[in-house]
């Protein structure tokens, strides 16, 4: 029997590799979190909107990442090769939206046989070669419906409002056990009513008032709030860059955005933090971030544009259109 294993990045994926597994490893490399998600979007036409966005938003070299996506795409458009295909995610926002791609892809090309789940309720690079594999006794056979449900949320995802996922949030029953959770965190990056903060940015300007004042450590801490962490450092530190850089800027004390090259990170990652005085009104509810600033933001499909955004609740769950 030949077995395709797909799990989310490099590190899992030697982990992996380094246990008694028998067939090819794939690390799907993608934080869907960030950049848009379109609905109805094939695997490729979605690669390339994904490519063209890291690029831009990271610096990356856009040849070195088109060829890892063409590549991953290849081996998924070759499955047919495989008997057994294993999927290993965790229970993080970050996994669960490639656990939703990945099975929109199945659902597409009507893929149901030999497609486990391998769901593990802990970070996968927490492991040791010798005990990672205790996941895999979790391991559960994908059905038609776990198909058709990830289909339709990634298809809600890739709308252009988020009222469908909104929705959708206490109604996806078990079969999918970290998906509510994951999705719920996800809305809660949506601006506030009041401030203009999604989650995290609010956590990042409580952590630099309390005294947090490196980006190094206000990276570990932040992430020590999250019940499952998903941001890696670069999707935090440009979302700490879009708070120093914006047109009101709430934090001081940046050199220069989080560079790509990391022989350069020293200065910006050992840089004194502090609140500007509208960094502080804003913390306070007073002022809000994306009135003074605006936005220029993908949720999804949702693109965040300008001065007149969506919005949601944390405290009442409710969600606000522009206006």
């Amino acid at each position: 029997m030949t077995t395709l294993y797909l799990t989310n990045g490099d590190a899992a994926a030697e982990l992996l590799r380094a246990t008694t597994l028998d067939g090819p490893v794939l690390p799907w490399r993608d934080a869907l979190h960030e950049g848009p998600i379109v609905a109805g979007a094939s695997l490729e036409g979605l690669s390339a909107l994904r490519v063209a966005y890291l690029r831009r938003r990271f610096g990356l070299p856009d040849e070195a990442l088109a060829v890892g996506f063409v590549d991953r795409d290849e081996v998924m458009h070759d499955h047919g090769a495989f008997d057994r295909i294993e999927i290993w995610l965790e229970h993080d926002l970050y996994d669960q939206l490639q656990l939703l791609q990945i099975l929109d892809f199945f659902a597409s090309v009507g893929r149901t046989e030999g497609v486990v789940l391998v769901q593990a309720d802990d970070f996968l690079t927490r492991q040791r070669p010798e005990t990672i594999g205790r996941f895999a006794a979790r391991a559960r056979p994908l059905t038609a419906a776990d198909l058709d449900l990830a289909q339709g949320v990634f298809a809600d995802l890739g709308r252009s409002t988020p009222e469908h996922i909104v929705a959708r949030l206490g109604t996806l029953g078990d079969a999918l056990p970290f998906l509510d959770a994951a999705l719920r965190r996800f809305v809660e990056e949506l601006p506030a009513p009041e401030s203009g903060l999604g989650l995290t940015e609010a956590r990042i300007l409580e952590s630099v008032g309390r005294g947090e004042a490196t980006p190094r450590s206000l990276f570990r801490h932040v992430a020590l709030g999250e019940t499952a962490p998903f941001l890696g450092d670069w999707s935090f530190y440009r979302l700490l860059d879009d708070l120093a850089f914006c047109a009101v800027p709430l934090v001081e004390g940046l050199p220069h955005i989080y560079p790509t090259l990391e022989t350069e990170r020293d200065d910006y990652l050992l840089a004194d933090l502090f609140l500007s005085e509208l960094g502080e009104a804003v913390l306070a509810g007073e002022e809000d971030h994306v009135a003074m600033s605006g936005l220029d933001r993908w949720w999804g499909g949702t693109r965040l544009d300008g001065h007149k955004v969506w919005r949601f609740d944390r405290e009442t769950g409710a969600l606000g259109a522009p206006s």
